[in-house]
């Protein structure tokens, strides 16, 4: 009877261990309905969302950067910090590893969502090794003096690979080009950076979809955002924060701004094309960066196959209930 309540115990004892380091991950460009799916996923596995989208950090940037928030379900690293400050990929880890922790300790389920791969891989990949490289004081002064444009040319220069795989969000921030840029320049590299836990028992769910579909949903959602008060939401905002902040970068925002100093009708035409094309080509983008990078580590599923959802359950039931 002993040896029977001792084992019992044990098992116990390894189920809650084995709970106490999931990770769930949905990932997948954008348009695919990633944070439905992890919403249902969080009610059904006692979970809560962990973003890791690196525009929607940022407070009162609601409509153009798409935050679907649910009400019944927590979503964590969203509206952290103010427009008009910078916020780098450390201190995104930093924050990331604490609630995972955090939730951990609650003996919940982070479910990690989201389209941008770089914050998604500091909270998951050992080998990042870029964090301990200190600022570089005199090409931050150098850098200060040049515009987004021809940090683009540097970056795209130092690393072709790296730079066709950022975002528009990305590609057009002052800040995060020049911190590429730093960490490219520097050869620097040292062991006491902080390590994402490995022991993490992680399942990554990695949506896809066609691109003409991707398109059209985008297109959709671009009327979508405009519908329901996105100028209202930019003519709020510039009253408090300037064009060249960092949060103001974001593509949607970025690619209004002429019509916003202009106000001419053939000009927002033209602005709006540029956000949709903006939007497509970060589809494209982030297609190729998640097929690439976890062509071995994530399971890939079509959304426009029949039942995926029911294939997607199967695979995380199975991995959630094993010891």
């Amino acid at each position: 009877m002993k040896v029977a309540n001792t084992l019992c115990a044990q098992m116990m004892l390894l189920s809650l261990e084995s709970m106490l380091n999931k990770l769930l991950i949905i990932s997948g460009p954008t348009a695919t309905g990633k944070t439905d799916l992890a919403v249902d996923l969080a009610k059904k596995y006692k979970g809560e969302l962990v973003s890791t989208d690196s525009c929607q950090i940022y407070t009162g940037l609601n409509i153009g950067t798409g935050k679907d928030q649910p009400d019944e379900t927590p979503i964590h690293l969203v509206d952290i910090i103010n427009p008009d400050q910078k916020f780098s990929v450390s201190q995104f880890q930093k924050a990331g590893l604490e609630v995972i922790n955090q939730l951990h300790s609650q003996n919940k389920l982070p479910v990690l969502v989201g389209c941008s791969g770089f914050y998604l891989d500091s909270l998951i990949n050992p080998n990042y090794d870029t964090f301990s490289i200190k600022p570089n004081k005199l090409w931050r002064l150098i850098s200060s003096k040049l515009s987004v444009k021809n940090l683009q040319k540097i970056y795209k220069f130092l690393d072709k690979n790296s730079f066709s795989k950022l975002n528009n969000s990305d590609i057009n921030n002052h800040y995060r080009l020049t911190r590429r840029i730093e960490i490219k320049l520097s050869n620097k590299k040292d062991t006491k950076y902080l390590i994402p836990n490995t022991k993490y028992d992680i399942l990554h769910i990695s949506l896809t979809a066609p691109l003409d579909l991707l398109y059209q949903r985008i297109d959709a959602r671009v009327q979508k955002r405009l519908d329901i008060g996105f100028f209202a939401e930019i003519t709020g905002l510039l009253k408090k924060y300037k064009w060249s902040d960092p949060g103001l970068q974001i593509a949607a925002y970025q690619c209004l701004k002429p019509y916003f100093q202009t106000k001419n009708k053939m000009t927002l035409d033209d602005c709006l094309q540029k956000w949709r094309y903006a939007e497509h080509s970060d589809a494209r983008r982030q297609s190729t960066y998640f097929k690439s990078r976890y062509s071995d580590k994530a399971l890939f599923f079509d959304v426009t196959k029949p039942n995926y959802q029911i294939d997607v359950l199967e695979k995380i039931d199975k991995w959630y209930n094993k010891l």
